[in-house]
Formats: C-alpha cells, structure tokens, sequence
C-alpha cells in the first residue's frame, strides 16, 4: 500500500477510484490478505473502549459537520502497531461498515484506517483503537434513522492476521 493511500486513509478513511487524479492509484486496499486469527470486539465511546450498547445514540456536534457514530475496537492476539505514527507499516488495518437495510444504506469507507492500538486499560494483552473511526451519516435525515437497525461490522488485519465482529443495534437520535 502506497504512502499516499495510508495517509488518506488514516485522514479522510478512503481512497482510490478519482478518474481524475494525477498520482498513481493504490490500488485496492480491501480486502487485504490473511488468515483468521487473534480477536476483535466492537465497542463505541470516542477515546474510552465501551462494549458495544444495543442502542446507540446518533452524535451530532461541532467535530464533524454531518451526525456521526464513533466506533472503537478491542483486539487481542494481533500486533498494535504503533499508535504515535499513522504511516508506521505494522499499524493494524481497521474497516468499519454499517449497513441498514431499511433504508438500503451502506455507510463506512472502503479502505481501512491504518491507526495504531494502545494498551487497554486494566486488561492484559488487549489492545484499543487509539481514537474512534466515524461512521459519518450524510445528508442521511435523522428522522430516517431513528430507531432503524444498523449492522455495524468491524473488521482488522495485523501482522497477516484477520479478525471481526459485527453487532446489530438500534439507533437513537438525542432532542
């Protein structure tokens, strides 16, 4: 993977595909080959691991212009990486999809965010996504969301190592 597409990646959690780029494309960056092994967990909050709720309220404020879902992972028996250099090649691979089927919505990006883990807090050889990924939801109407189903689906490569999760949750939308 090119130092473009992880920079892209860990910045804006996408990339490829612009017919009109003058650089040369990465090419396809998921799925990436491995084999099962270690483990993930979903789980939400933007810097604090929490398991992942069975509702799950919308977040709207200043960070982020469109309502968002942070989204965090718990990982062990994969390598961390290091989570002080997003262009570190032993950064894990982490891909966050949320798919509700009552509104035909796929959210999430195609290529993974190359962000390094830190240790979890009070749990051996556990291993946290340094900050939450974002599920942005658009111009999506929070209306349209509100207590709709969404399958969110984490997924990680490290060290050629693959592991996933997913969780289907209902979403709250906060007055």
């Amino acid at each position: 993977m090119s130092v473009r597409c992880l920079l892209l990646s860990t910045l804006a959690f996408g990339c490829g595909g612009d017919p009109h780029q003058t650089t040369p494309d990465a090419g396809a960056c998921w799925p990436l080959t491995s084999t099962p092994g270690g483990s993930v967990a979903l789980g939400t909050g933007d810097l604090t691991f929490t398991p992942m709720p069975d509702t799950l309220a919308v977040t709207r404020n200043g960070s982020q212009s469109d309502p968002y879902l942070p989204i965090l992972a718990r990982m062990a028996g994969l390598a961390p990486g290091d989570p002080h250099d997003a262009l570190n090649p032993t950064n894990p691979h982490t891909k966050i999809t949320g798919v509700i089927a009552d509104l035909g919505l796929t959210l999430g990006v195609e290529c993974p965010a190359s962000i390094g883990y830190v240790a979890a807090n009070g749990v051996a050889d556990t291993f946290d996504l340094a900050h939450a990924l974002r599920i942005g939801l658009g111009t999506t109407t929070l209306a349209s969301v509100d207590g709709k189903t969404i399958d969110i689906t984490v997924e990680v490569v490290s060290g050629g190592l693959y592991a996933k999760d997913e969780k289907l949750v209902t979403l709250t939308v906060p007055n």
